[in-house]
């Protein structure tokens, strides 16, 4: 049964999906529009630039963990590879010894590319932030980490977020105070 819009107050779990929806739609609607390509002259989808910053974040990469790291098959992860490097923005290299194990690694132009959008992203960020009054800034801050803290207590989320977050692991960083965390907790072997 769908909740009437009229029957959902401002403190319901209701309200926060809206919001939250709302809140990944607009982010990811600026970041698809930081994603066109001057160079390669068409668009980088979302999936193909979730791989470029893959590559860009762990270096060389074998197409597998590529494949691991985004949450897709092996073979989705290899097509990704492929068109990449049709647009010139990857190299696959092979290993002699077994065709299996191959490496990804950026062109400069995928560098580039990958280097722009999240400038363009951070600048977007940051323009954003500055114009809301401080107190707002902390409590958007510290309710998204509340959110993070409670959302990826399963250990299987944790690592999911880090590989996809795309920052230098920081002290103050919410992901990595659960990690240790977590790892403080883990049994002895």
């Amino acid at each position: 049964m769908a909740v009437e819009h009229s029957e959902i107050v401002r403190d319901s779990a209701d309200y926060a999906e809206i919001l939250a929806e709302v809140f990944v739609e607009t982010v990811q609607r600026y970041t698809a529009d930081a994603m066109h390509c001057d160079y390669c002259g068409e668009e980088i989808t979302r999936s193909l630039m979730e791989c470029l910053q893959y590559v860009y974040l762990h270096g060389a990469s074998p197409v597998r963990e590529i494949a691991c790291g985004l949450q897709v098959s092996v073979s989705a992860g290899s097509q990704l590879v492929d068109r990449l490097v049709k647009k010139g923005l990857v190299t696959r290299s092979e290993n002699q010894a077994d065709r299996r194990l191959t490496h990804v690694e950026l062109t400069d132009s995928g560098r580039q590319i990958v280097e722009k959008m999240r400038e363009s992203r951070s600048k977007w960020f940051e323009s954003i932030m500055k114009n809301m009054p401080e107190e707002m800034r902390l409590a958007f801050l510290e309710g998204l980490e509340g959110f993070l803290k409670v959302s990826l207590a399963d250990t299987e989320n944790i690592d999911r977020a880090c590989v996809k977050c795309g920052m230098e692991h920081v002290s103050f960083c919410v992901i990595n105070k659960l990690k240790s965390k977590r790892a403080d907790i883990r049994p002895a072997q």
